[in-house]
C-alpha cells in the first residue's frame, strides 16, 4: 500500500494541527502531519497575535487513492460546516504531490537546518573577529595614551 502526500499552501490564523487533522481524518487515516510555522515579524504580531502562525502544511495518508480523493474533491472547498465554526468561511487551498514521499521533507528540513546552523557558525566568527579587532584597537589607543602621559611627565620634570 502505497502512501500519499497532500500539500496545503494556505493556513488561516488560528488553525491548529489538531484541528487539521480532524477535519481530514474523516476522508481517510492519516499517517503524518506536519504545518510549518511562520517567522513572525513584529507586523504579524500585532496582525495576528500571540501563538503560532502557520503558513504551509504537508499531510500524509496511509493510502494513495485517499490522498488523491482528498486533494480534488477539497480543493476550493469550505473548511468548516457551521456558521459558528470559525473557519467557515476559509477555503481549502491543497494539491495531491505526485511521486512525493514524506522523507523528502524530512530530508529538506535537516538540510534547511544545516544551513542555519552554518550560517549562524559564519555570523558568530564574524562576530568574534570584530570583537577581537575593536579590542585590539582599544589597547593601541590605551597604549598610546600611556605613551603620552609617560612624555608629558618627562617633560614636566
Amino acid at each position: 500500500m502505497t502512501r500519499g502526500v497532500v500539500y496545503l499552501s494556505r493556513i488561516p490564523p488560528h488553525l491548529r494541527p489538531g484541528k487539521v487533522r480532524r477535519l481530514l481524518e474523516q476522508h481517510g487515516e492519516i499517517t503524518n502531519l506536519y504545518l510549518a510555522a511562520a517567522n513572525k515579524t513584529r507586523e504579524d504580531k500585532k496582525k495576528y497575535g500571540r501563538g503560532k502562525r502557520f503558513v504551509e502544511g504537508w499531510v500524509e495518508f496511509a493510502e494513495k487513492k485517499i490522498a488523491k480523493r482528498v486533494a480534488a474533491s477539497l480543493n476550493g472547498e469550505r473548511m468548516g460546516r457551521g456558521s459558528r465554526d470559525r473557519h467557515a468561511d476559509d477555503l481549502w487551498s491543497m494539491k495531491y504531490l505526485r511521486g512525493f514521499e514524506w522523507r523528502h521533507l524530512t530530508e529538506k528540513q535537516a538540510y534547511d537546518r544545516k544551513v542555519e546552523e552554518s550560517r549562524q557558525r559564519l555570523a558568530d566568527a564574524a562576530a568574534k573577529r570584530e570583537v577581537g579587532e575593536f579590542q585590539a584597537l582599544v589597547d593601541e589607543r590605551d597604549r598610546n595614551n600611556a605613551m603620552e602621559k609617560r612624555k608629558r611627565r618627562k617633560l614636566e620634570q
